[in-house]
């Protein structure tokens, strides 16, 4: 998971969790081993990989 965040940083990406909820947005920052940030128009937020359960790009 952390190469393709790195790989694709900047990019408009869509993540669903597995609560079910979907964030839309690019990804801004990845911290080694932990998660990554994605930024929408109102804000910047942390998603721990181990909540990841899709991940695509758009």
């Amino acid at each position: 998971m952390e190469p393709f965040a790195m790989r694709n940083m900047g990019r408009r990406i869509m993540v669903r969790d597995r609560m079910g909820r979907r964030r839309i947005g690019m990804i801004d920052g990845v911290v080694p081993g932990r998660g990554m940030f994605i930024r929408n128009r109102f804000r910047r937020e942390f998603i721990p990989f181990f909540l990841i359960a899709t991940l695509f790009l758009i």
